[in-house]
């Protein structure tokens, strides 16, 4: 099967790829935005997408949430993978963090790193990238010897970067959630623990609605585990609503309060019901800073 992913090779994304349980069947292409590789699913240039889509430090990837809320050409999420994240700083080879002035990666990597960074390298210049990998490539195939990157260490040998700074994360049990995407597909099957994901539109309807569309989970006892608004585009104030909850949509309890939020919202899109994924954590201790 050919997938696409957010690249270029090193991010956490390629890693949650590479930790699938059929990795070794899949050939993978990085494309440089998550828009990309979300566009080769719709036009059928590849069989699924792995793309970031919330951490547990800095909260929902917006480019992937505008992606699965579009009603227009709707996504099918087949299978979601939870990642640790540990982040590295890392410069051309001979460099030390003395040398460093400027500091690029993808802004969720710097807010999770602001203090340390503040600490460490105080008065560094911040540049933004559209991953961590980016950055480390951009670092790599640069001629400023003094501009560092904040990446994983996969992208500090994929590009032959030196490793300065090691866990500089002000989190350090940090975890990213991934979804592999599809243009069309079927739910997996019951497993017992499984999150199912919606679009719901409310759209033009009653003030209060939104209050009574979460009453159906409760009602039935389907726990939310997520709710996060995204602008419909249409006026101020118009929201789609992406929600997961625990449970199966083939179980009794999600499927009839799916039914009736149907029945009171403008819209409601399956995006899928898969099995909840489990974060393997290493068991060694949290590696110190290094070459300072």
């Amino acid at each position: 099967m050919k997938y696409t992913y957010l690249g270029p090779r090193g991010t956490f994304t390629e890693a949650a790829l590479r930790s699938l349980p059929n990795a070794s069947e899949i050939y993978a292409e990085p494309r440089v935005t998550v828009s990309a590789a979300l566009a080769d699913v719709r036009s059928g240039e590849s069989d699924c997408a792995v793309v970031p889509l919330e951490n547990s430090v800095k909260g929902v990837v917006p480019a992937t949430l505008e992606e699965l809320v579009c009603e227009d050409s709707p996504l099918h999420i087949g299978a979601e993978v939870q990642l640790p994240v540990t982040f590295h700083l890392m410069t051309l080879p001979g460099q030390t963090l003395a040398h460093v002035t400027t500091v690029m990666s993808h802004p969720h990597a710097h807010a999770q790193c602001r203090k340390w960074l503040d600490l460490h390298v105080p008065g560094a210049d911040t540049v933004f990238s559209t991953s961590t990998a980016a950055a480390a490539h951009a670092v790599a195939e640069g001629t400023d010897r003094h501009v560092a990157a904040i990446a994983s260490s996969a992208a500090a040998q994929s590009y032959g970067l030196n490793v300065v700074a090691s866990d500089i994360g002000e989190h350090g049990h940090a975890v990213t959630r991934f979804i592999v995407a599809t243009e069309t597909g079927t739910h997996q099957p019951v497993t017992g623990d499984d999150r199912t994901t919606l679009v719901v539109s409310a759209e033009g309807l009653a003030v209060g609605v939104l209050v009574d569309l979460l009453q159906q989970f409760s009602s039935r006892g389907v726990n939310l585990t997520g709710i996060q608004s995204w602008p419909t585009g249409s006026e101020l104030g118009s929201y789609y609503f992406f929600l997961d909850l625990d449970g199966h949509i083939r179980e009794p309890a999600v499927s009839s309060a799916v039914t009736a939020v149907r029945r009171r919202a403008t819209s409601v899109h399956v995006l899928g019901s898969y099995p909840r994924h489990q974060v393997v954590r290493p068991t060694d201790p949290r590696p110190q800073m290094a070459g300072v």
